[in-house]
């Protein structure tokens, strides 16, 4: 009695243990994990009669006992069959034999009750133990039917598994043959019973133990050292070095890349050899245990640069339990830092090479243009013959040209070099609108074309923003309009829309009637150098940076431009710039100046005690100088070179020096700074004469200690201008 109690007990704790299995699956998404858990409650029925057979009181109950006991083998085989196909990815085999497989196992168990009246596959004996009554059984043919397609199924399993270890890649090949192991393990448990004859089947507590072992071998063992394979191929294989030392600075891993690039050794590698040595010292130099230090070294053809960080690994639980090196290699990243480093330099060089040539090409062109445009302003004003007047002003007209084109080409070159500032002051909405129609009011009439502009009174009177830039883009825009239309006019719409406290989007709308531009070309419209319909546009004149220069000036004020056009029928051109409101009050209706026919010179002061000097290496341009400022009367003494400035300076003391740049032996800063060091004009305001236009070209002269700055060709307005800033006020008379 006390064997079958113990008997019970451990089923009963054999179930209990497939009960927290189950559980444990549970969590497990994968398919097979359900047919496992089908598996592990067929054997729980299995254990369940087992009990009962042990505990039966009758033959009859024996009976009924042994065929729960027999149909759950079925149905235990058929679920851990189905599992190992699942785990073993025969995915397709499983869905097409589940269902015959499951029919045939049907039809088994309804046999094996089929023996309650049949007496079919087995019969029931008693045997006593002990004094103890146990009911066995003594099987007839049909049984060993059942076993047969028992074991049928058990070999599918075995095929597909042993399949699976064949095909499989060694990293892999491990969880197969533990799944064929656990199988195997579970028919010599049941050979055992039936060979050995036992009162009890004790082979039922091995499901137990079977189905546990499985769950830890599929997602604890398995997963975990397929990682710990995978994590440690996956590091032997990386690009980087690693290498790790335990608590006791033993080193206890090295992967390839460390073994292969410094020959290391484990065994016999420590903190004394390279490359971590010195990267120790290095650290400890700075005061520091562990960081990141920079590694070189050259066999004297191949310099190998690497970055190497230094480190504590911790457990969990924070606790040190080694070291570790991560060594990464930076020779390529080096050398192409190296390259960018080349090809930046040879990009200043070359960005300077255009420089220089830009002031070159503005000097060369510049200073004969001076004593061109110079000399044709004193045309205009000594000569009262018509028609030589109207040659002159042509000749005015196309110095005024070319000079444009050459301001195109230094603005875009300031805007590459990044020396392009947008400068905000307040300023006269009005006023600019005016100045811009009083420029291409007469070019516009020329050709017969009208220029219209809409205004809206609302737009508030003073701004803030860059209104040289703002008045530029206009000038650009009415110019390529005039300048491409033909018959008609130009249109130009200033509205604007409120953003905001204080602050507006300026919206200027440039339109005509001329040839338009074809959707092929407006991609193309704001590239530098480029030019729509060049066929058609041949004879006139322009860069083609104009509306390059214009975009990236309305981008700089963080606005916007966009285009709308129809070949033939003219274009129109949207600029939305953002603006603050200096002031509220509205700008009321735009009144517009018309220019004068024709323009007469007269001077702007008159100073006879003034007396300055100028100093130019070109004889005609000190003559043009002193023609232009003949009518002011000052005294002009004159100059051809930088030392006899400076010896002129040495005996006579002037009221302002006008003083030209590029000049052969001494330039005029040399110059500049010996007037100023020595001499009696040491504090004399010196201005720069210059056909150095480029950017920065004004702050530069200003930086050098030069009072002003005035390019050629020499605006007699300008020249005027400055020499009443900088002549005493006492001998001006305005």
């Amino acid at each position: 009695m006390l064997t079958k109690t113990l008997y019970v007990i451990v089923d009963i704790i054999a179930i209990i243990d497939i009960l927290f299995t189950i559980k444990a699956i549970a969590k497990v998404s994968a398919a097979y994990a359900r047919w496992l858990r089908y598996t592990l409650i067929a054997s729980i029925m299995a254990i369940c009669a087992n009990i009962l057979v042990a505990c039966s009181f009758s033959p009859l109950c024996a009976e009924v006992a042994y065929c729960f006991y027999f149909a759950s083998i079925d149905w235990i085989i058929y679920f851990l069959t189905g599992f190992c196909l699942l785990y073993t990815e025969h995915n397709a085999a499983i869905t097409k034999l589940y269902i015959p497989a499951a029919c045939v196992m049907a039809i088994d168990s309804i046999s094996l009750f089929a023996n309650l009246i049949f007496e079919n596959h087995f019969s029931i004996y008693e045997k006593t133990a002990s004094s103890v009554i146990f009911y066995q059984t003594t099987f007839h043919p049909m049984y060993f039917v059942h076993l047969a397609i028992d074991y049928i199924a058990i070999l599918a399993a075995l095929y597909f598994i042993i399949y699976r270890i064949a095909k499989t890649y060694d990293m892999y090949r491990m969880k197969y043959v533990i799944i064929l192991s656990v199988l195997l393990f579970v028919i010599i448990m049941n050979l055992a019973y039936m060979t050995l004859s036992l009162v009890l089947d004790a082979s039922v507590v091995f499901y137990a133990v079977a189905g546990t072992l499985i769950y830890f071998c599929t997602e604890v063992y398995v997963p975990r050292k397929l990682m710990s394979t995978s994590v440690a191929r996956a590091v032997d294989d990386m690009n980087e070095g690693l290498i790790l030392f335990d608590i006791s600075n033993n080193c206890i891993y090295a992967n390839a890349f460390c073994s292969f690039r410094f020959d290391i050794d484990i065994n016999n590698y420590d903190f004394t050899c390279e490359p971590v040595a010195s990267v120790i010292k290095d650290l400890a130099s700075q005061g520091k245990r562990f960081g990141e230090s920079s590694y070189v070294r050259s066999d004297g053809v191949i310099t190998e640069y690497y970055k190497i960080k230094y480190t504590s690994l911790l457990d969990r639980h924070a606790r040190s339990i080694g070291t570790y090196f991560l060594i990464q290699d930076t020779s390529e990243e080096k050398h192409y830092m190296a390259e960018i480093e080349e090809a930046r330099i040879a990009a200043d060089n070359a960005n300077s090479a255009k420089s220089t040539f830009l002031a070159n090409m503005s000097h060369e062109i510049r200073t004969p243009l001076n004593s061109v445009l110079g000399m044709n302003e004193m045309i205009l004003r000594t000569s009262e013959d018509k028609e030589i007047r109207e040659y002159a002003e042509s000749i005015k007209t196309s110095g005024k040209t070319l000079l444009s084109l050459i301001n195109e080409i230094l603005d875009f070159s300031k805007i590459e070099a990044g020396r392009m500032d947008i400068i905000e002051s307040e300023y006269n909405i009005s006023q600019l609108i005016r100045d811009c129609y009083a420029f291409f009011e007469a070019p516009a009439a020329s050709k017969d074309l009208y220029l219209n502009i809409s205004f809206d009174e609302k737009i508030p009177m003073f701004l803030k923003g860059d209104a040289l830039h703002i008045k530029q883009v206009i000038t650009n825009l009415i110019s390529n309009a005039v300048k491409y239309t033909k018959e008609g006019g130009v249109t130009m719409n200033v509205t604007e829309n409120h953003i905001g406290n204080n602050r507006i989007e300026l919206i200027i709308e440039v339109s005509d009637t001329g040839m338009g531009i074809s959707d092929e070309d407006k991609p193309y419209l704001f590239e530098s150098f480029k030019r729509v319909n060049e066929k058609e546009n041949a004879t006139i004149q322009g860069t083609g940076l104009g509306l390059a220069i214009t975009k990236q000036l309305i981008a700089m004020m963080n606005g916007d431009i966009t285009v709308d056009s129809i070949i033939g029928e003219g274009s129109s051109f949207k600029v939305v710039i953002p603006q603050d409101v200096a002031s509220s009050m509205p700008s009321g209706p735009l009144i517009l100046k018309h220019a004068p026919e024709e323009e007469t010179y007269k001077e702007s002061f008159r100073a006879p005690d003034a007396h300055i000097l100028i100093v130019d290496d070109v004889l005609l341009n000190l003559k043009v100088a002193c023609a232009l400022l003949k009518k002011t009367l000052i005294k002009i003494d004159t100059a051809t070179s930088g030392a006899e400035a400076i010896s002129m300076c040495h005996k006579e003391k002037y009221d302002v020096i006008l003083l030209d740049h590029r000049m052969p032996d001494k330039d005029g800063i040399e110059t500049f700074r010996e007037i100023s060091e020595k001499g009696l004009n040491k504090t004399t305001p010196v201005v720069m004469l210059t056909a150095n236009a480029l950017s920065g070209a004004d702050e530069e002269y200003k930086h050098l200690g030069f009072s002003g700055y005035l390019s050629k060709p020499i605006d007699i307005k300008a020249l005027e201008q400055t020499l009443i800033k900088l002549l005493p006020e006492d001998i001006v008379f305005q």
